[in-house]
């Protein structure tokens, strides 16, 4: 009989050592670490960061405890992680998996604080995180969509298990305690699409309650308990709870059949790594959003498209993206032109030239914005077609300029797949609208750098507390 699927895992994750780890993959896990470090200086400047951090201070103060990054207060594990997941989650801007898991804002929080009470060493904190991100990816994989059309969001479903691995492994589970740990990640997660759908805020707090029950299963796991040997894929287990049934039956695909295997799941694990497909978002917007506003960042410097010149642009994207958060429950205001939408961030770039990573979200209407009724009324002129055979993250914009001109630019999906290089050249370009002095923030890029060669997480900890 073939092992179970937390059973695969487990024996693969458990062992698995630094060595092990292609160098590209240490990379990859580099540019996810330094792209979350920096994100949670900006987070810690808004009102639901500021209010993360009080919130843990006062309820979970610990003198011996791990750090809140950029305040510096020490407190529990799970507040620490909580807090910093906050932090990275804040504006919007954490990386993305297949467009609806964020792996970053569970994953790096709950690895930080197990790795600095831990003492782990920087190649530790490195494979945990590898570990963590790939398992993530794979467990969501082909059933995001699924899991989205039954209401419920997938990120914080499939990032308590990303924590629970990462804080498995820096507090020392074997591989049966890891198979409890996953199972009861299964139980303990959670989320709705509800505020997605409906426009509620009750989002920006599921990354960080999913990373706490991330940490609780895997320490819940070193107690004389049994978790269940097939919690994913059990007649009553995960899959069938969060996406329908446990035969991978698929409600929506991001494309091709709908039908997938668990066989895939836990295929070529060493070999394929979809952690290689994780995508940062340096704009404060949906991550479908961020190759749009890309694309025509490059169309608007090659080519001379006078706003009031354009008759219409048409951006064709895949189609879930079009109607986020799934088909099954679309938020009628994202595929509408209006602040939020695909059609404002198209109308805005081309406006403007580009988008400001540090703005959360420009009013068409602030005086201080010259073109703001350029933007309002070229938005309008924006059209946003889903297509079924496109890949996500690839889209194509056509802008018909109203001599008869036309100017198209594509992308095929893997533009915004940075490096470790790409990452510190695009996040550097931040740094000068942060408060922080450049030198310190040189710091955090020169200690991401050379973590693989760090005794412990100290210093890499200490560079992100504030001046």
């Amino acid at each position: 009989m073939a092992d179970s699927l937390t059973r695969t895992f487990a024996k693969y994750v458990c062992p698995l050592t630094y060595a092990d780890l292609p160098a590209a993959v240490v990379d990859k896990i580099k540019a996810s670490l330094l792209h979350a470090l920096i994100v949670s200086i900006v987070g810690a400047d808004t009102s639901h960061g500021k209010a993360a951090i009080a919130l843990t201070k006062e309820e979970e103060s610990k003198a011996d405890g791990a750090t809140i990054l950029v305040d510096g207060a020490k407190v529990t594990r799970a507040g620490a992680a909580f807090a910093n997941s906050k932090l990275m989650h804040a504006t919007n801007q954490t990386d993305s998996y297949r467009m609806l898991i964020h792996p970053g804002p569970c994953v790096i929080p709950a690895a930080l604080a197990s790795a600095e009470l831990g003492r782990a060493n920087g190649k530790q904190l490195i494979t945990a995180l590898a570990a963590a991100y790939e398992v993530e990816a794979r467990i969501a994989g082909d059933f995001i969509p699924a899991t989205q059309a039954r209401g419920f969001r997938s990120s914080p479903i499939y990032g308590t298990l990303g924590a629970t691995v990462a804080t498995g492994l820096l507090t020392g589970l074997d591989e049966d305690q890891m198979v409890t740990a996953l199972a009861l990640a299964c139980t303990f997660t959670g989320g709705t699409n509800e505020g997605p759908r409906g426009g509620g805020r009750e989002m920006m707090y599921h990354e960080p309650v999913a990373t706490r029950n991330g940490i609780m299963a895997a320490l819940l796991a070193k107690e004389n308990l049994r978790g269940s040997e097939m919690s994913l894929e059990g007649d009553a287990g995960f899959y069938n709870a969060f996406t329908g049934n446990n035969k991978g039956e698929l409600t929506y695909s991001f494309g091709g059949p709908l039908q997938t295997s668990f066989e895939n799941v836990v295929a070529d694990l060493g070999d394929r790594w979809e952690l290689m497909h994780v995508t940062p978002k340096i704009y404060p917007t949906a991550g479908y959003n961020c190759p749009v506003i890309e694309l025509m960042t490059q169309l608007r410097a090659s080519h001379a498209m006078p706003p009031t010149e354009i008759e219409n642009i048409t951006v064709n994207m895949n189609w879930l993206e079009t109607l986020y958060p799934s088909p099954a429950f679309p938020n009628p205001q994202r595929g509408t032109p209006g602040v939020g939408s695909t059609h404002y961030f198209t109308a805005y770039t081309c406006v403007h030239g580009s988008y400001p990573p540090l703005r959360d979200r420009i009013d068409p209407g602030d005086p201080t914005s010259p073109n703001d009724q350029q933007v309002s009324d070229l938005m309008l002129r924006v059209k946003v077609v889903g297509e079924k055979d496109r890949g996500s993250f690839a889209p194509r914009i056509t802008v018909v300029m109203r001599d008869g001109a036309q100017y198209q630019g594509e992308f095929g999906g893997d533009e915004l797949k940075w490096d470790l290089a790409t990452e510190t050249k695009r996040i550097r370009e931040l740094f000068s609208g942060l408060n922080w002095p450049i030198d310190r923030l040189e710091s955090i890029v020169t200690e991401v750098a050379c973590l693989g060669q760090q005794p412990n997480v100290n210093s890499l900890i200490q560079s992100c507390v504030g001046p």
